[in-house]
Formats: structure tokens, C-alpha cells, sequence
């Protein structure tokens, strides 16, 4: 590990040469609403013949990406990805039955919906051929992944910071997650996979952590809550820089592999900032807030 003041110049170096070059975007409203999502679960009930296997490739992917969490219950779910021969007619709620139209299995169609209204919130396809469906699924969700990560949101330090003893998660503090999840009316739920795991979406939070997920310790008892980065969020390195005297820097790699990591921790303690080096770029990885 680098002494601080050496971390420092390097990555003032870093964020010369190689620092983040973004234009903050408007959201399209059905983008917006799959850019929120945290679940996904994958609808592939509608697939015959070769375009069975689309599941498991798009699980595959879905899964590599690390963008949503998987469920199996589309009822448990923010999305649902479906995979389709026939184009989608709306009727995902209302329709009693399977699909009695005629199925040609000469491509892959994607539609992802809001499972709980129904709405398509994105779609195409993939024209290919029947044999070529594990191609058609990852190419699909390529350019999905793509249109989202093109939609960049560009924080500055100080959206960052605000949420640092943020109101609408200070009720949370020392709780059990018993407790924080018996508080309903704050929309904390907890994860089907991990059951300490505790999501809350607040809209009386500032705008960078109106989505976070509470951090249990070692005592069973919420200790802080972080903001886990889109793709799409953005926080240039040099805002953070500019005001090294306020951080403590640390760097590292994620065990196993030789991907790089630094954090900014506040001198307080109360808030840490991890941005990844992917190649020549240093993405916002995610926020700690401590109580």
C-alpha cells in the first residue's frame, strides 16, 4: 500500500491523465424507472424450442453485470426481463393462459416490464437466427446495459457529502435489523438472499442516497448505510482531490484478483468513498455513511 501522500500524487496524477470525461444526460422516464430497479426476476415461460436456453444466458450475463439482484418470484421483483419470440402486446397481468399465437423461433425478443403494472419500459431484438439465441440474449442485454451506462448522472462532492447524517436514515440508528425492518412506512425491506441485508428508498433523502442499503455490524445493529454506484453515477476523482485535506486515502486489490481499489475516508470517520480502477478509468464504486 502506498504511504497517503504518495496515494495522493498518484492519483492526482491518475485523474489527470485518465479521470472521468462526462456529460450529465436526461433520462427517458422508462429508463429512469429501470435505472432505479434493484431486482430482476426472468420470465422465459414463453420459449420454445432453442430459445429455452435464452435463460440461462441471460442469467449468465445478468449475473456478470452486477447491476441487479436475481429473483425467482416476478411478484418479489422490480423488473422482469422477458424472453420471447413473439412481440410483447401488453397483457402481462391480464392475460389467462399461454400465448396462443404462432410461434417462429427465427430470433430473440427482449421486453423488460414493471411487473406490477405491466408497463414495457424497453424491447428489441435480435433477428439472427434459431441457432444463434446465445448470442441474440447476451447482444440484448449489451445494448441495454450500454443505453443505461450512457445516461450519466455527475455528482460533485458536496451531493455526496450531504448525505452524511441524512434525516430520513438517522431513525435506523443502532436498530437491530428486526427492529429497522418493523419499520414499515420507511420502506425498508430485506433481501431474499440475504436476510441482514436491509434496502430503504426514501424520498426525503438527498438525491445521491435516496436509495441505499442499511449496514449491519458485527453487534446485529445498523452501524451506517451505503449508496452503492450505478454505472451510471458519476464522481470525478479531482473534486475529491481538491479536497485532500479533509480525507485520509488507502488503497488496494480485491483478493484474487489484480483489480485496484482507493477510499477517501473523512477525518471523522463518518464517511468513506471507494472508486475501482478499471483500466484507465476510476469509476464511483460506492458510499459508506457511519453513525
Amino acid at each position: 500500500m502506498l504511504r497517503p501522500s504518495l496515494l495522493v500524487l498518484a492519483l492526482l496524477a491518475l485523474s489527470s491523465l485518465f479521470g472521468l470525461s462526462t456529460v450529465q444526460a436526461q433520462d427517458a422516464p422508462a429508463l429512469g424507472k429501470i435505472k432505479k430497479a434493484d431486482t430482476v426476476a426472468i420470465d422465459c415461460s414463453e420459449c420454445v424450442r432453442t430459445l429455452a436456453k435464452a435463460a440461462d444466458i441471460a442469467e449468465q450475463e445478468l449475473t456478470a453485470w452486477n447491476r441487479f439482484r436475481l429473483v425467482d418470484d416476478p411478484k418479489q421483483a422490480d423488473l422482469v426481463f422477458i424472453f420471447s419470440a413473439n412481440p410483447y402486446t401488453g397483457d402481462y397481468l391480464t392475460r389467462k393462459g399461454a400465448d396462443e399465437r404462432p410461434v417462429k423461433v427465427d430470433g430473440t425478443i427482449l421486453t423488460v416490464i414493471d411487473p406490477h403494472t405491466g408497463e414495457e419500459l424497453w424491447s428489441d431484438s435480435k433477428r439472427w437466427g434459431s441457432i444463434r439465441i446465445a448470442g441474440e440474449t447476451k447482444a440484448l442485454i449489451d445494448e441495454l446495459r450500454s443505453q443505461l451506462e450512457a445516461e450519466t448522472k455527475r455528482w460533485g462532492l458536496d451531493d455526496v457529502l450531504d448525505c452524511n447524517g441524512a434525516a430520513a436514515y438517522q431513525v435506523f440508528a443502532f436498530l437491530t435489523p428486526d427492529a429497522a425492518l418493523a419499520k414499515s412506512a420507511y420502506g425498508v425491506r430485506a433481501a431474499d438472499d440475504a436476510p441482514n441485508r436491509l434496502t430503504v428508498n426514501s424520498p426525503s433523502a438527498p438525491d445521491f442516497c435516496r436509495r441505499a442499503q442499511l449496514l449491519v455490524g458485527a453487534n446485529n445493529r445498523v452501524s451506517g448505510y451505503q449508496v452503492v454506484a450505478f454505472q451510471s453515477d458519476s464522481l470525478d476523482v479531482a473534486d475529491v482531490l481538491e479536497h485532500a485535506d479533509r480525507f485520509d486515502f488507502s488503497s488496494g486489490k480485491f483478493p484474487g484478483t489484480q483489480k485496484v481499489y482507493f477510499i477517501a475516508q473523512t477525518k471523522d470517520r463518518k464517511v468513506s468513498i471507494q472508486f475501482d480502477v478499471q483500466g484507465r478509468r476510476t469509476v464511483l464504486s460506492r458510499v459508506n455513511y457511519y453513525y
